[in-house]
């Protein structure tokens, strides 16, 4: 399995380096939390990387949350199921999404 090595963060973009590949997505950096886009994934994809990065910045001490941005419910149910306290997850609806990160 491609594990965690690295997470980055640039002005825009969140960036995972894996062992072997890296992957940049979109995030907002809020007061309290790091609000990052998974919403274009599958429900296997966005699970996996929702699950390996908050695990990777709970075991770094990151002091903020991070706040999944998924496509639909199942893929939040998916992620909610583990009750990990460094995340949550919320519905991509171009109206609460947008008020989030302005």
């Amino acid at each position: 399995m491609n594990t965690v090595k690295q997470i980055r963060l640039s002005k825009t973009e969140f960036i995972v380096d894996l062992e072997s590949s890296s992957l940049k997505l979109n995030y907002q950096n809020t007061p309290n939390k790091l609000i990052v886009d998974i919403s274009t994934m599958n429900l296997i994809k966005a699970v996996q990387i929702a699950i390996m990065c908050s695990t990777y910045c709970f075991i770094k001490d990151f002091k903020k949350k991070i706040c999944w941005v998924v496509a639909d419910n199942e893929i939040k149910r998916a992620i909610s199921i583990l009750r990990l306290r460094n995340i949550e997850q919320i519905l991509l609806d171009e109206k609460d999404y947008l008020e989030m990160v302005s």
